[in-house]
């Protein structure tokens, strides 16, 4: 869903005009994979642009095609129609070198027909000589072509005055809703496992596109939701493999860090593996990065439906499993969902605000003087430690004061994490214990 009454500017075109490198221009930074190659936007991007006074989102589609007939075309192309549905202004881009395309007739009547407001603007316009022909483009029935270049920037600021009068002028469309989020979710795992299915079950509308090939979804895709009283913004990244299997300086490559700057970026990340797959390294690999950035963290099995004989059985099997792979990160919490029937996914959006609120966590001094206390009578290994104190939160750090020369064992550390989250659980945070000792401080992350 969009933001609750902003207003959205949808950049629509035939494939390989330039719509993203537009896009991007406009947004002032690189949103959108740009690639010489149709057809490498696929899933509606989202933008935030504020130009005199004026603030709007900006969609970037994939280009419009006719006479598809592969399910993840359709597919696509019922994404490009929702955002000419939910456009409050069109920018039609077309290729100054390609004034007669027959494609660019196609498009004019696809946008007369939606009788939205339409702005021609013509890209690749890149000196003064070209604007002779620009008059060419009236053909296509929308008058005031604007001219501009989206890979030089040229007239892009002439462009963005254009849309903020056309947007103050339509006096139809409310002012924005200032929104700030209250968690950061993103959906993260390995190609083909369900994670755009997940995201469009989450959010109730066909947002990103879906398709039984592998590697569907290339670039991020953030959208935002409420679930028990939060605003929540979620992306659905691209499907991380293998850097072996990966090509350099390709759109995957670009597709794997955007995945990864999701991950950084994110609060809490939900984990989808298949139910038929298991855990394979490369889950366990990101589930590592989570844990070492600090992330709360969910793994949610997926297809649970395709499992064939006693879910229940095979529930309790695969946690036994999963337990076994995963003695770094006990603490993680486990949720079997159909995101294609929609198994689950409320308890999996409950613990997403769950995990959310216990990366928050302050634990009072007095309980943490208890936990001291109590884990020295338990374990006589821990006497060297005077104090326990909590650093800050998101995530939780906490600090053990040693009087020894001697740094504790990263067991004895690991039992102290065991007994504070035996008071406080904090289910599916990693927390920090850092070792202060003689002026000098060693880190623990648990």
């Amino acid at each position: 869903m969009e933001k609750e009454n902003q207003k959205i500017v949808a950049v629509i075109g035939r494939p390989n005009v330039g719509k993203s490198t537009l896009f991007n221009r406009l947004c002032g930074k690189r949103v959108a994979i740009e690639a010489p190659i149709p057809g490498t936007t696929r899933d509606r991007l989202y933008g935030e642009v504020n130009w005199q006074g004026e603030e709007f989102t900006l969609i970037d589609v994939a280009g419009i095609e006719s006479g598809t007939k592969k399910e993840i075309d359709l597919s696509i192309q019922d994404g490009v129609d929702t955002a000419i549905e939910s456009a409050d202004l069109i920018l039609f881009i077309v290729d100054w070198n390609e004034p007669d395309n027959q494609k660019d007739k196609e498009v004019a009547r696809r946008l007369k027909k939606s009788g939205k407001k339409v702005l021609l603007v013509v890209n690749k316009v890149d000196n003064v000589s070209r604007l002779e022909s620009i008059d060419l483009f009236k053909r296509l029935g929308f008058q005031n072509p604007i001219p501009v270049s989206a890979i030089s920037g040229k007239s892009s600021g002439d462009l963005l005055d254009v849309i903020a009068k056309e947007l103050k002028d339509d006096e139809t469309v409310p002012a924005k809703v200032h929104t700030n989020y209250d968690i950061s979710l993103a959906i993260i795992g390995r190609p083909n496992v369900g994670k755009s299915t997940l995201l469009n079950t989450i959010i109730g509308e066909k947002r990103a596109v879906v398709s039984a090939e592998a590697g569907t979804t290339r670039d991020s895709v953030n959208v935002s939701f409420f679930h028990k009283g939060k605003n929540i913004q979620i992306s659905d990244t691209a499907g991380i493999r293998r850097p072996g299997k990966v090509g350099h300086d390709t759109i995957e490559s670009f597709s794997v860090i955007r995945a990864e700057r999701a991950l950084k970026n994110c609060d809490v990340a939900i984990l989808v593996i298949d139910a038929s797959e298991g855990l394979v390294a490369l889950d366990a690999n990101i589930l590592g990065n989570a844990k070492e950035w600090g992330k709360g963290i969910i793994l949610a099995v997926n297809k649970i439906d395709l499992i064939p004989g006693d879910q229940q059985e095979y529930m309790a099997k695969t946690i036994w499993i999963l337990q076994r792979k995963l003695n770094f990160a006990p603490w993680l919490p486990i949720v079997f969902i159909s995101a294609q029937d929609e198994v689950n996914i409320n308890s999996l959006l409950t613990q997403v605000v769950a995990v959310a609120e216990n990366r928050n966590t302050i634990v009072p001094q007095e309980l943490l003087d208890e936990i001291i206390e109590l884990s020295k009578q338990s374990n006589p290994q821990l006497q060297d430690i005077q104090k326990l104190n909590q650093k800050r939160s998101t995530p939780p750090q906490f600090e053990i004061v040693v009087s020894a020369k001697k740094v504790p064992h990263y067991t004895q550390v690991r039992y102290l994490e065991n007994r504070i989250r035996d008071v406080v659980p904090m289910n599916g945070v990693p927390i920090y214990i850092d070792t202060h000792l003689l002026g000098r401080v060693r880190s623990k992350k648990r």
